[in-house]
């Protein structure tokens, strides 16, 4: 009887445990802007190279996935930056290749890199509507293309036709590049097809379509509308699909909404524009319009969502973006929560708001 009574004492036990729900560490997601508000952007991962320092990242965690850390060779100086087909590219102007990273299996590749397509001083990355990659060099003063396993198919411009070619971005619908030629303080049009000169725009000046030292270039895909970053005139200007100044945004200052050094931009599937500015280490998000600043995310250091000397960003057609982080030698992904994202992500989107969080006010 003792030993009956001892048995059904220990099947009540396990099974208790079984049914017991484990307990788990879940580490803190960063997510911007501070808490209670409506979560708008979060951290996703940390790349140096062919693997993340932080690939795991903390909805990862939350979410109960794991991924490899295992570290590789690593990015020195990146400037330009973009995503595509689960990869991650990187133009690093300190080792004068572009990064190719997997997201998934932190697999590396370079493009660049091969005596028949050689580059000289990447900067600004693009891409086509048929995937191929565009490539500016200041070096070499040339555009180059590349198809998507690294092959130079391509290669627009000389000497005369760029003085110092730096942003590159491309309108899909209308199968244009646009190339910002910093020295000549101008940007110029290009057919992708016929690989023809359209237009150019621009001289140095502060001017409605002037320019001091331009440096990066976003297209609004949903109306063709360019966004033009005018570094040293601490201002962002737009212009219509055929070059026509619409309008202006921003000025120097120490305050949300100035500008001390606008380097990247980047405008997401909503039309929002997102500057990079070195200086204040930090992205500004304005509407499409740039009259308005909705909110800003970053600061200085070496954590999430912390910068050192931030120079490039891409925004992809599911509005996530990387950002390039100049001195640290690193890059850093993340997500906008756009309607977008909330539709096709709804689940994750519920555990998100439901996550451990890292505001922005904790993040300063």
């Amino acid at each position: 009887m003792k030993i009956t009574l001892l048995l059904i004492q220990i099947i009540v036990i396990l099974f208790f445990q079984a049914c017991a729900t484990k307990e788990v560490e879940v580490e803190q997601v960063t997510i911007f802007p501070s808490y209670p508000e409506e979560p708008k952007i979060f951290y996703l991962a940390t790349y140096t190279g062919g693997a993340t320092e932080d690939k795991a990242s903390a909805l990862d965690a939350f979410l109960g996935e794991t991924k490899s850390t295992k570290k590789v060779s690593n990015i020195v100086k990146p400037y330009g930056v973009g995503l595509q087909d689960g990869k991650v590219y990187v133009a690093d102007t300190g080792t004068d290749v572009i990064f190719v990273i997997d997201e998934k299996t932190n697999a590396l590749e370079y493009i660049g890199n091969s005596s028949s397509g050689r580059l000289a001083a990447p900067v600004g990355i693009a891409f086509d509507r048929d995937k191929n990659i565009y490539v500016s060099d200041s070096r070499e003063k040339k555009v180059y293309g590349y198809d998507t396993k690294g092959n130079q198919i391509f290669a627009l411009g000389d000497r005369l036709d760029f003085a110092n070619p730096t942003g590159i971005a491309i309108d899909k619908n209308q199968h244009r590049l646009y190339v910002i030629d910093t020295k000549s303080h101008q940007f110029k049009a290009y057919d992708i097809a016929t690989k023809k000169h359209l237009y150019s725009v621009g001289k140095r000046g502060t001017e409605d379509a002037e320019f001091n030292f331009p440096t990066n270039v976003a297209v609004d895909q949903r109306n063709g509308n360019i966004v033009v970053v005018d570094t040293q005139n601490f201002r962002v200007q737009i212009f219509d699909k055929d070059g026509k100044f619409l309008s202006k945004f921003g000025n120097v200052g120490n305050k949300p909404g100035t500008f001390a050094r606008p380097k990247g931009v980047g405008i997401d599937s909503e039309g929002n524009i997102y500057v990079a500015d070195s200086a204040f280490n930090n992205i500004q998000i304005f509407d499409e319009t740039g009259t308005k600043l909705l909110m800003f995310f970053g600061g200085g250091g070496f954590g999430p969502a912390q910068f050192r000397l931030i120079t490039g960003i891409y925004i992809d057609e599911d509005d996530k973006m990387i950002i390039a982080d100049g001195f640290s030698g690193r890059v850093q992904t993340f997500q906008y929560v756009s309607q977008k994202w909330k539709l096709k992500n709804p689940q994750k989107y519920n555990e998100l708001k439901a996550a451990p969080k890292i505001d922005s006010q904790e993040k300063k």
